[in-house]
């Protein structure tokens, strides 16, 4: 998508449509250009009695040119997620017009970038193994109307290309997207934005002591691997560790799922697929900090070799875990991971992982439960998680939750004795494999990182969450 800037009259943009956000509050009252250019193109629409400007609703104005009205809903309301959402409505909305330019008034935008990130990720189609006339095809131009920062389109371009590349990651079925396949991608990455990497196979993860990785890794016929990327700023500098979950299926191992929406647990790697994304950004924005991401990539199955209830394997930090739940994998995968990010110079961690059914109880599908172990660094997630845009809640740490870890006879068990607090009890977990000199934050993004049903600013499927999250972080750091 060709993104451009323009301070001309709406009336003389060259374009086949034009984007209006209008605030509840002002539908009574449109925006002086908007009327002026209704009267010009002699178009006869009574906009009071057809359009209130809730969020996100949207009133298509036919016409040579057409005029697409969405709502901002109340002003007091209007945030960075109602900004990057409401472009994402508009994509949406004239896709499926077939149009191939927009322009886009960015009157009610401080940063008009916000803009292209929306509308990028809104188009995205999930349907990637449709033919013929059912494949959406993207819209070609984007032209704000408005000033906006050259190096910032840059940037967003880049982001958009970074999140879709994820989504289109999640999507890919299990039996098209294999651990070697996830390889292979980053690969790629590593050799278009010149960063470093490292690719542990089994037999070498079991050398060095990823007892906890290849135990879940040995049901699978699939070759499995600890993927390690890496951007190197300077020695000196501090280092960022992002490890993300990436169990390219789940079937659940010996502790099987339901049958019922198994077919969605190709999703259950979106956390590496994010981590590696946003790798991706890394290379393209080179911050000046060190950053090392760490992805477990592996299926879990039960096969004739996978583990079995029961089982204790031991961890890279030499603790030993007491399997009670193949299901409870991630975690259990994610242990080496942490440990061999701080292995490689990590000070402070983000972990992103779809780990717990329980995370959806509680905050439902739109909000990713946040859990660290230092103050400051879990506020500036929090913090970069406003900024852009993606709902975070925090769930507490308590002593008491480490009741969750006992065994009786190994240093912890993957689950709880008893139900309650999951999404707690995951982090209480993850928790144990991090230095305590060093700052921690796990995003359990189980809810948020697949859509049951397509919004009005994105589609149904692959989110891409943690990714705009990650980079608002880095500019932090």
């Amino acid at each position: 998508m060709k993104v451009t800037t323009t301070s001309l009259p709406l009336e003389k943009i060259e374009t086949e449509s034009l984007v209006f956000p209008v605030f509840e509050n002002e539908v009574k009252n449109f925006p002086e250009n908007l009327t002026t250019l209704i009267d010009l193109l002699k178009l006869d629409v009574n906009l009071e009695n057809e359009f209130t400007g809730k969020t996100y609703e949207t009133f298509l104005i036919p016409g040579k040119t057409k005029i697409l009205l969405v709502g901002a809903g109340k002003k007091e309301d209007f945030d960075n997620r109602v900004a990057l959402n409401l472009a994402g409505t508009a994509a949406r909305r004239l896709q499926k017009s077939k149009v191939k330019s927009v322009a886009f008034d960015a009157r009610l935008y401080k940063d008009p970038s916000v803009i292209i990130e929306g509308f990028g990720i809104g188009q995205f189609d999930p349907g990637i193994y449709k033919t013929g006339k059912d494949k959406l095809k993207e819209i070609e131009e984007l032209i704000i109307v408005g000033e906006i920062n050259p190096k910032n389109i840059k940037t967003s371009t880049a982001y958009v290309t970074a999140v879709n590349w994820a989504r289109k990651l999640i999507t890919e079925p299990a039996n098209k997207l294999t651990p070697k396949n996830i390889v292979d991608e980053a690969k790629k990455i590593a050799r278009d934005y010149k960063l470093q990497i490292e690719v542990i196979d089994e037999k070498e993860a079991v050398r060095r002591g990823m007892g906890a990785f290849a135990g879940i890794a040995q049901g699978s016929h699939q070759p499995s691997f600890m993927l390690v990327l890496k951007y190197i700023y300077n020695k000196t500098a501090e280092t960022l560790g992002v490890v993300g979950k990436g169990i390219t299926f789940d079937s659940g191992g010996i502790s099987i799922k339901p049958s019922d929406k198994m077919h969605e647990m190709k999703m259950d790697m979106a956390g590496a697929a994010s981590a590696i994304g946003f790798m991706k950004l890394v290379g393209e924005y080179k911050p000046k900090i060190n950053v090392v991401c760490v992805t477990p990539l592996t299926e879990n199955l039960p096969g004739g070799g996978a583990l079995k209830p029961g089982d204790v394997v031991k961890a890279l930090n030499g603790k030993t875990i007491e399997v009670l739940n193949t299901d409870a994998e991630g975690r259990v995968v994610l242990s080496d991971a942490l440990v061999y990010a701080q292995k490689l110079g990590a000070t402070k961690l983000i972990d992103l992982a779809t780990l717990t059914g329980a995370v959806i109880v509680a905050l439902g599908n739109d909000t990713t439960a946040i859990l660290g172990n230092k103050v400051d660094f879990t506020q500036k997630v929090i913090n970069a998680s406003t900024q852009a845009g993606e709902r975070i809640w925090e769930l507490p740490i308590f002593p008491e939750h480490k009741e969750f870890l006992k065994s009786d006879i190994a240093d912890m068990a993957n689950i709880p004795p008893s139900r309650g607090a999951g999404t707690i009890a995951g982090a209480v977990f993850l928790q144990e494999f991090i230095e305590p000199k060093n700052s921690w934050v796990h995003l359990d993004i189980a809810g948020t990182a697949w859509l049951d049903s397509e919004k009005p600013y994105l589609a149904k499927g692959p989110t891409g969450v943690g990714i705009r999250t990650l980079l608002k972080l880095i500019e932090q750091i």
